[in-house]
């Protein structure tokens, strides 16, 4: 029987790697392999969780014992509270009676018995094999500042104390159950205390033995451990402090559920164990949590033994499926290197070299073979149509720069201005986005008056550079005839809102200073109010009429102030591509910075000045592209 493969070159090439690599890889290693370690996660965990709750349980019931053999026995204290020397009696045998209670103490309140001084507190505890009796409080240990008598006192409930080790009492580490007793009247007289070694809490955490290397410890509700493999740490250190040289801080994030009183599991990554996974329960009676610790390899050790075997026999499967396909695809692709190279000379720029030939083929190495010629002949087109659009575009950006340059020679550009004058210094520059823009600035002297305006036409582009043509021929013809700002102004917007169909506006802030006197006339249509400072000042804004901006409506009138300026006074003009300039985080300059910045600079010349916050506006930009034109005009006014 004749073996018939299809002709689709990529269904061949498919067929040959899907059976050699779904045979070794998909069925030996990847569904074996997950399924077997996630069943073995599951069943440690599972495992965990039952044996902490039973071992929590079984601490749960120790400390239950011990609350009810307190609450059965306080009503001998009541009893017998006319004779106090009978509390030791009780004291001892709550002991006797009960063979984990290590001590216990009835402690009464400061004088309540006045014979028997300030502290009276009747104490039986386990000597040995024997029970003796003593008087607690004493100068030296005034048990009514312990925290198993205050705590209580002030909760006026029973309470679970952390652990501690017991100087002048019972002499070891151990915690205490503290029940808060009333008189008839519900006052508190004493607290019946019973204190437990914690020597039966390591025995009953240390019972928990999930894997053969696993640990367990117990914390107290300040994380402090209580049970511990290293009993030095036992009271001395907390889960926070134990990990400050671990660099993974997941053990801090357990600490703190484990003081909350969560139940859970989570995976750690310790430096000499490797990866680690704990489980970790609440004891709810006493804000304790029981935790165990097992390791990557105790878990897992018997999967990744198989991981390993399965390793071996897919790498020496894929170095048989590496010659069988070098020898397969070199077969198949013979035909593409001649194809290859006949295109590397076409992408090289030789359009017209001719296609090697390949026969009639109906698989994909045909349609391969016909695109690439479709592409030989739609790239030539293409070639053609880009050297027309490339001299097209090189002409409108030659255009675009002349116009950039005639406007720019429209504007004052020589500083300083005017080296005959002693009484005032000025320097101004524009930045625009785009090859022109719609900013501007101009000013001139007349009549020992500075007239200065900065302006900012709506808009960017060709639109904004040709209306700010217009604005600043229009400013310099109606300044030599009308000198105040307002009539300026005033005449400006008619002329510009007439026949302003396309509805663009111009911000305008203009001003006329009297050289001699310090006299600042100033008009403002919707500008940024400009920073008025000196070397004493701080820089503030200048305050402003809120008149509306130059286009917008016919025979407005526009209302001028009058500021009269002391000597070294500075005012700082700009347009709001300076405080928008945005950094690549989208924040802005912003009008706080404009003013910081000036107020360091304040000593520095009109120059100086704006070349700094030019530097300034640079460095918060951090290379974002500039959205909008920047302006800045700086005079310095300096009579003699």
């Amino acid at each position: 029987m004749k073996f018939t493969v299809t002709r689709s070159f990529s269904t061949r090439i498919s067929i040959y790697i899907l059976l050699v690599t779904g045979a070794i890889l998909c069925a030996t290693f990847l569904v074996f392999y997950r399924s077997a370690r996630k069943q073995v996660q599951i069943e440690a965990e599972t495992r965990a969780s039952v044996s902490l709750d039973n071992t929590v349980l079984r601490i749960d019931e120790v400390l239950h014992s011990v609350e009810v053999a307190l609450t059965n026995n306080a009503w001998q204290v009541d009893r017998y509270i006319h004779c106090p020397d009978s509390m030791f009696s009780i004291a001892r045998r709550l002991l006797e009676s009960n063979s984990i209670i290590i001590g216990s103490a009835i402690a009464f309140e400061p004088d309540y018995y006045p014979e028997k001084g300030h502290f009276f507190s009747p104490y039986a505890y386990r000597n040995g094999d024997s029970i003796a009796c003593k008087q607690l409080g004493v100068e030296s240990y005034d048990y009514h500042y312990m925290d198993w008598y205050q705590i209580p006192k002030l909760l006026d409930r029973p309470y679970w104390s952390e652990p501690y080790f017991d100087t002048g009492g019972g002499e070891k580490i151990m915690t205490t159950y503290s029940l808060p007793l009333h008189d008839g009247n519900g006052k508190l007289y004493a607290v019946f205390t019973a204190d437990l070694s914690l020597e039966w809490l390591a025995q009953k955490v240390g019972s928990l033995k999930l894997y053969p290397d696993s640990y367990n410890l117990v914390i107290g509700r300040s994380g402090t451990y209580l049970v511990h493999p290293y009993p030095e740490r036992i009271l001395t250190e907390t889960i926070f402090t134990a990990t400050y040289d671990m660099k993974d801080t997941t053990v801090v994030g357990i600490g703190h559920r484990m003081i909350a009183g969560e139940k859970g599991f989570a995976t750690i990554q310790n430096d000499s164990l490797s990866t680690s996974y704990i489980f970790y329960a609440p004891v709810e009676r006493t804000g304790w949590s029981v935790a165990v610790a097992c390791t990557y390899d105790d878990i897992f050790a018997g999967v990744d033994r198989i991981r390993n075997r399965i390793v071996i026999i897919a790498a020496a499967g894929l170095l048989l499926l590496l010659v069988f396909c070098l020898y397969t695809i070199r077969q198949l692709v013979h035909p593409l290197t001649r194809l290859a190279n006949s295109i590397r000379n076409i992408a090289q720029g030789d359009l017209m070299t001719p296609l090697p030939p390949l026969g009639k083929r109906h698989d994909e190495m045909g349609m391969l073979y016909d695109s690439f010629g479709f592409m030989q002949h739609s790239l030539s087109e293409y070639m053609k149509e880009l050297a027309a659009t490339t001299a097209n575009k090189e002409r409108i950006e030659s255009e675009l720069r002349i116009a950039s340059e005639i406007q720019m020679e429209m504007i004052p550009k020589i500083f300083p201005p005017f080296p005959e004058r002693k009484d005032i210094d000025l320097f101004a520059t524009i930045l625009p986005a785009k090859a022109v823009g719609g900013d501007l600035y101009d000013f001139f002297v007349e009549n020992d008056c500075l007239f200065f305006t900065v302006a900012d036409v709506s808009g960017k582009g060709i639109p904004a550079s040709l209306l700010m043509v217009v604005t600043r021929s229009l400013f310099r013809t109606m300044a030599s005839h009308l000198k105040t700002p307002a009539a300026i102004l005033s005449s400006l917007n008619d002329a510009l809102s007439e026949s302003n169909e396309s509805g663009m506006f111009v911000t305008m802030f203009l001003g006329v200073l009297h050289l001699k006197t310090g006299v600042l006339a100033y008009c403002n249509a919707g500008h940024n109010p400009p920073v008025f400072f000196t070397q004493q000042e701080q820089a503030h804004f200048l305050q402003v009429t809120p008149n509306i901006p130059l286009g917008l409506f016919h025979g407005f009138s526009y209302t001028e102030q009058e500021l009269t300026l002391k000597a070294d006074a500075s005012l700082f003009l700009y347009t709001d591509g300076v405080t928008e300039a945005e950094n690549p985080d989208k924040q802005l300059f912003s009008e706080e910075r404009l003013l910081k910045e000036l107020d360091r600079l304040s000593d520095g010349t009109p120059t100086f000045i704006v070349n700094q916050m030019m530097e300034a506006i640079h460095s918060h930009a951090a290379g974002a592209e500039q959205s909008d034109d920047i302006t800045m005009l700086c005079l310095h006014y300096l009579p003699q």
